[in-house]
């Protein structure tokens, strides 16, 4: 992150901005690299008519959508887990983002999968403190009718009776066990 925020002339980048970039730019370059994979060189082709081709068949694949991190596949090229051992099959998109099949190299250790934040516990917190008040108010609610049903509608005016006695076949059709 300091390396890149030293090198650009736009505002230094946090953590979490360039985690969200990359994140879309490297499956997009997982995917690119994979039809780079599959598409073989033609008699007299050079290296960048290769690329074009598989910019072409990433578009039409990929709905029109235009390939536009050439300068990270440049990069990206040069790394270990970039060149994959075996082809990838392109159709099969979960293989991409799967286990890296190969070793690492000698003294390097994998790093740690990060732990839910706390935002993400918070708000799971939050969820289903809603879900037991929602359920909570549907239990109140269903008390409430079942109570409406013990009315005794011979002492009420005529008119409320006529309302109870309306209103009584309606909750007793919500709840048929009761």
């Amino acid at each position: 992150m300091q390396d890149f925020n030293s090198r650009t002339k736009v505002s230094p980048r946090t953590k979490n901005r360039m985690k969200r970039k990359w994140t879309k730019m490297h499956g997009d370059c997982q995917r690119f690299n994979a039809i780079y994979k599959h598409l073989t060189r033609k008699s007299g082709e050079s290296d960048a008519d290769l690329v074009e081709n598989v910019k072409t068949s990433y578009m039409e694949r990929y709905g029109n959508k235009r390939f536009i991190y050439d300068h990270a596949c440049n990069i990206l090229k040069n790394y270990h887990k970039w060149n994959a051992a075996e082809l990838i099959d392109e159709d099969n998109l979960n293989e991409l983002f799967g286990p890296d099949p190969r070793a690492s190299p000698a003294g390097k250790q994998r790093v740690a999968k990060m732990q839910k934040s706390v935002e993400t516990h918070k708000c799971e917190a939050a969820e289903a403190a809603n879900e037991a008040k929602r359920v909570k108010e549907l239990g109140l609610l269903e008390c409430k009718e079942l109570k409406f049903l013990m009315i005794d509608t011979s002492s009420l005016p005529p008119e409320k009776a006529a309302y109870i006695e309306r209103k009584q076949p309606e909750i007793m059709r919500k709840y048929p066990n009761a």
